[in-house]
């Protein structure tokens, strides 16, 4: 089985270089049968990873959420393994992984969303809008652990509720409501623990719904998610589902793993342990040590 280093330049950026050459390094210390792929302006993650749709390697992703969600949408329903090095904005499903999972492959839930899969978060609303400010996720001026939060106080004073219809067995909860949430995992925004107890192979999707709030209970809602105190916070509906369907008035963006998707509808639905995914700490600690050299 061979480890195929996936390397997203865009979320490296000057660090390319001497990314690739400490996994070099490491790979070779670690008598890894391995490979480097990188993307470009011309040559997407899709387009690197289609060859490999017929094959069982580890495709070991370096790079966000955003990469962990393109690489998974592209090996989802072949025999290939999801790997991950954190190297991106806020790395959430890592904090989660080192939670749950044990040393090398696990069978972790995989849900899908309308016609694209994720295996984090997916949300809606105030949420979706932070993570979806381009300008802030992706500024080379905001350090990194503290973009979620001024994507936060950019939106917070302009921010309405969204009006949104949500099926969770077989009840509906239709109204306005300041943000919706649907966990695999446990955190989104940079280590706002919103999925404070989801498991990743239970087969079950958390779903949040907050009730629509004032400036004040909305800022307390959220400090509360900081600390992954929220669900006893009364205008919070905590529930578990398998599927999970939901309507808005018109076109909305939500924001699934750092990725965005666009519709009126969602058909939401937890595949379990639909995806198996190789965690190896020793090998993220030794290439991740570049960073502090």
């Amino acid at each position: 089985m061979k480890h195929v280093f996936l390397i997203n330049k865009f979320s490296l950026k000057e660090d390319t270089d001497k990314v690739t050459q400490r996994i070099i390094d490491v790979a070779k210390e670690m008598n890894l049968d391995f490979r480097i792929e990188s993307n470009s302006e011309d040559w997407s993650t899709e387009d690197i990873l289609r060859k490999y749709q017929d094959r069982n390697d580890i495709i070991i992703c370096i790079g966000g959420d955003g990469t962990i969600n393109r690489t998974l949408n592209a090996i989802a329903g072949t025999k290939n393994i999801l790997g991950f090095i954190p190297y991106g904005t806020g790395n959430d499903f890592y904090r989660t992984n080192k939670e749950l999972l044990d040393e090398g492959i696990n069978k972790v839930d995989l849900i899908k969303i309308n016609n694209k899969y994720f295996i984090n978060v997916a949300c809606f609303g105030i949420d979706a809008d932070i993570a979806n400010e381009e300008e802030v996720v992706h500024s080379s001026i905001i350090p990194k652990s503290q973009r979620y939060n001024v994507g936060i106080i950019k939106n917070f004073m302009k921010y309405k509720p969204r009006h949104l219809k949500v099926k969770v067995n077989g009840e509906v909860y239709e109204g306005d409501y300041t943000t919706v949430a649907l966990c695999n995992a446990r955190y989104y925004g940079g280590g706002y623990k919103i999925g404070t107890n989801a498991l990743v192979n239970d087969g079950l999707i958390d779903v949040y719904i907050a009730d629509k709030l004032s400036k004040i209970n909305m800022a307390r809602l959220i400090l509360g998610m900081k600390k992954g105190k929220h669900e006893n916070d009364p205008a919070m509906k905590v529930l578990k589902a398998k599927k999970v369907f939901i309507e808005a008035k018109d076109r909305i963006t939500c924001n699934i793993d750092g990725d965005q998707l666009s519709a009126k509808t969602f058909n939401v639905s937890c595949i379990k342990e639909g995806i198996e995914v190789y965690y190896n700490q020793q090998l993220i600690d030794e290439v991740l040590k570049v960073r502090k050299r």
